[in-house]
């Protein structure tokens, strides 16, 4: 009786053993696929953050130039 229970045992040990890698496989690929979506977007948020602060500086340097020019002496 003790060795069939401890065949039952390890056949469900290893049953369990043998989901669970298929499983952690998966789980792996699906985390990679996801880390490859997340670093995309945090690409293209970068991009679109450096192009609003090129403009926003471009337009600070015009309002700039309006300024000291409308405050220069006239002679």
């Amino acid at each position: 009786m003790a060795w069939s229970n401890f065949m039952v045992t390890l056949v469900g040990v290893a049953a369990v053993a043998y989901l669970m890698k298929s499983d952690v496989r998966t789980g792996a690929a699906t985390f990679r696929r996801n880390i490859k979506h997340i670093r995309g977007w945090l690409e293209e948020q970068s991009a679109a953050a450096a192009k609003a602060t090129k403009e926003e500086v471009k337009q600070v340097t015009d309002k700039a130039k309006q300024v000291s020019e409308r405050e220069k002496p006239s002679d």
